[in-house]
């Protein structure tokens, strides 16, 4: 499977309202579409909402 990168920035915090923050990172997934798909899940599993687009790119 392909490797991508991520950035996510503007992360707003859910368990401390006002809190933002920025994640980086790799994964491997099918797609392009199916890494942002991933990304976006993981991210507000965690108790983030996405304020800004996540970024994908191949590594």
């Amino acid at each position: 499977m392909p490797k991508y990168s991520f950035t996510a920035e503007g992360l707003a915090d859910t368990l401390t309202p006002g809190e933002t923050t920025t994640a980086r990172g790799t994964l491997s997934a099918s797609s392009l579409e199916a890494a942002e798909k991933a990304v976006e899940k993981s991210l507000r599993s965690r108790g983030y909402e996405l304020t800004e687009k996540v970024t994908v790119a191949p590594q």
